[in-house]
């Protein structure tokens, strides 16, 4: 198969649907009349296409030959939620995006089950099935959002933000580092990589308690997982080393690089908050980070091994 046959293998039609929405809503916040922001177009980033990539993904590499939502649902959700976004009424635009909520309740089942199966057994499956946990806590967070409400006194954008934290740092990151310690059998540092692929599955977990419990914890806790999330980087570029298909290597490249900035941004940004003298505000952080993380790492990254495996 050519390698212009796998990108296209890859990009199946709700993919498709979703990455020509997702573009029309990025573009149209840059219009005087713009609805939504960097961060609201960064979270619908999920429903439309990362969240169908990993769909992909966590299926060929499944203990059922089932997927946990059907394409339709994954589509009609997504839709209802971005419809939420435009909504000024706080109790309809809430009950719209428990439509996603509903399809994050799926994908934590499923992850239920398959830790069941063979969680305790592959570290790959306990790598998925933390990932589609993680989707729980980012529907739940997102509807709160939507209708308002500020959960442990946190309030907007860091409510919204936390939903999109657990979508990409949370799901997309698990998936990775569960692709990343399959491929990973045979190569040398196997098990230094999986002491960093642990610290990227724990870690937005632990950073949101670590929010709870005070500066120095939180301090911790994001060096952490930038830690992780680096030694995730590293695993992935030297997969992308020996992989054939040159558009799958330079994708995993991208997201390696991506991963890497937006976690050394993080940390920096951690590091100055610290004393509560941020260098970045949390729309910068919006800006650069959430792109580099989202986009560069998020997007590409999955999107890369897709390519990878569809050969």
């Amino acid at each position: 198969m050519s390698q212009s046959s796998r990108v296209r293998g890859v990009l199946r039609l709700p993919i498709l649907i979703g990455s020509g929405v997702w573009l029309a809503l990025a573009l149209a916040c840059f219009t005087s009349h713009a609805r939504l922001g960097i961060i609201e177009v960064l979270f619908l980033l999920g429903p439309w296409i990362v969240v169908p990539l990993g769909a992909d993904l966590l299926h060929s590499a499944g203990t059922s030959k089932n997927s946990a939502v059907q394409d339709w649902a994954l589509i009609a959700a997504a839709a209802l939620t971005t419809v939420s976004f435009f909504l000024d009424n706080r109790t309809a635009a809430a009950w719209f995006a428990s439509a996603w909520l509903l399809v994050c309740a799926a994908f934590a089942g499923d992850g239920l089950r398959r830790f069941w199966v063979a969680g305790t057994k592959s570290f790959a499956q306990f790598c998925f099935a933390a990932g589609e946990g993680y989707l729980l806590v980012a529907g739940m967070w997102l509807v709160a959002s939507r209708a308002g409400v500020q959960l442990l006194a946190f309030h907007e954008p860091i409510v919204l933000l936390t939903a999109v934290h657990f979508h990409f740092a949370g799901f997309a990151s698990a998936v990775l580092a569960g692709l990343a310690d399959e491929a990973f059998a045979g190569f040398r540092g196997r098990r230094f990589l999986r002491a960093a692929l642990l610290l990227v599955v724990l870690g937005p977990g632990l950073l949101g308690l670590a929010f709870l419990l005070g500066p120095k914890v939180k301090l911790a806790g994001a060096l952490l997982i930038a830690l992780g999330q680096l030694g995730l980087a590293g695993g992935m570029v030297r997969i992308g080393m020996v992989a054939r298909n040159s558009i799958g290597r330079w994708l995993l490249f991208v997201a390696g690089a991506s991963v890497s900035a937006g976690m050394i941004l993080a940390a920096v940004w951690a590091v100055g908050e610290y004393p509560l003298q941020a260098f970045v505000n949390i729309r910068q952080m919006a800006e650069l980070h959430g792109v580099l993380n989202a986009v560069g790492f998020g997007v590409c990254g999955l999107v890369g091994w897709r390519v990878l495996n569809s050969g």
